[in-house]
């Protein structure tokens, strides 16, 4: 510790010191804060003081003490830099980089959104007004929009996908004996059946079947029964190829985004979009139903 003692004055008062630079002094501890200069000694060693009489302009205010001048300075807190960047999807246009006090005060750059991208605001969010407390940074985010043609291939992708789960929930046969036994359509299952074909043509009357489960034992069906079964498979495969590509025709005809979002596996396709073979299963099924 040392002592400081204000120029003109009696009074010392113990207190801390350091030189931050030439022209500023900081001063720490219990004293009072006046502009009049003063030095600084040690205990009983007031003839060899410190000279600071010229530093009479108070520079800042600190925690616990002052910073003094001598060449009329104070203390002009830097203007914070606000920073503007942007994310995946545009780019800005404007300064990228300003020194404001008051966000009242800001240019905002615009956002230019890349192809198929929308601006989807500031990230954080751009206060209307009001200080600006320090060095701060706005992202500008951009949101990825689907073009109609990659919807429709996703919507494409989603039917497929569909049409592959329908087939592999497989059918229910009526069997000769009037029981009903279902049957998976699984891309295992098609296989045997269309291999079978071969068994079913040469008259055998004990045709084995194994499913795609490997838990399934294996069973015996007669010639008739799996001739019904790979009618019924067929037949449900049949309609069910057929229904998928019609279905991808009328996708690619629609022209907005709701249209497509709209579409789903089971719908009725549209009569000008149905292919000869589907609009003959339709009849068939409206038929049926009358009966």
């Amino acid at each position: 510790m040392i002592n400081l003692k204000y120029a003109g004055e009696k009074n010392t008062y113990e207190v801390e010191f350091e030189k931050l630079n030439r022209h500023v002094v900081q001063i720490t501890g219990e004293f009072p804060v006046k502009t009049k200069g003063f030095t600084l000694f040690r205990e009983g060693k007031e003839d060899d003081a410190w000279d600071y009489t010229g530093f009479k302009t108070l520079y800042l205010r600190t925690e616990g003490g002052a910073q003094f001048s001598d060449d009329g300075s104070v203390y002009t807190a830097p203007v914070p830099t606000v920073a503007f960047t942007c994310g995946q999807g545009g780019t800005i246009d404007g300064d990228i980089m300003q020194t404001v006090s008051n966000f009242e005060d800001l240019v905002i750059p615009s956002p230019v959104s890349d192809e198929n991208y929308v601006f989807a605001g500031w990230d954080p969010e751009i206060p209307d007004a009001g200080v600006v407390n320090g060095d701060t940074a706005f992202e500008a985010k951009f949101t990825y929009v689907e073009p109609l043609e990659e919807v429709k291939a996703r919507k494409i992708s989603e039917m497929e996908a569909a049409q592959q789960a329908v087939m592999q929930g497989g059918i229910n046969v009526a069997l000769t004996d009037g029981s009903m036994e279902h049957f998976a359509l699984a891309e295992y299952e098609q296989k045997r059946l269309m291999a079978l074909q071969a068994s079913v043509a040469a008259g055998d009357e004990k045709i084995p079947w194994h499913t795609s489960d490997l838990d399934d034992p294996c069973r015996y069906f007669t010639n008739a029964d799996m001739q019904l079964i790979i009618k019924n498979a067929m037949e449900y495969g049949t309609y069910h190829e057929t229904y998928y590509r019609d279905l991808r025709r009328y996708i690619n005809s629609l022209e907005d985004k709701a249209s497509v979002e709209a579409v789903t596996y089971g719908m009725v396709i549209p009569s000008e979009f149905r292919s000869e073979v589907l609009a003959d299963m339709y009849a068939a099924q409206e038929a049926q139903q009358e009966v």
